[in-house]
């Protein structure tokens, strides 16, 4: 089996995890919906999915 190779260890810091690293995808830069907003209309829609939805997230 062949010896490992050691690499010096770079000091940069690795940055924010959701760039990609450099090569990969970047994560969407987008705001989350507005939970109240999504309940009122969930409730226009179908009050007892929005009761059910409201007990599931935890609001």
């Amino acid at each position: 089996m062949p010896e490992r190779k050691i690499r010096p260890k770079s000091d940069e810091p690795l940055g924010n995890p959701g760039d990609g690293g450099g090569d990969g995808p970047r994560t969407p830069d987008v705001e989350r919906p507005n939970t109240k907003e999504l309940l009122d209309r969930m409730r226009r829609v179908d009050p007892r999915q929005a009761r059910r939805y409201r007990q599931r997230s935890g609001e």
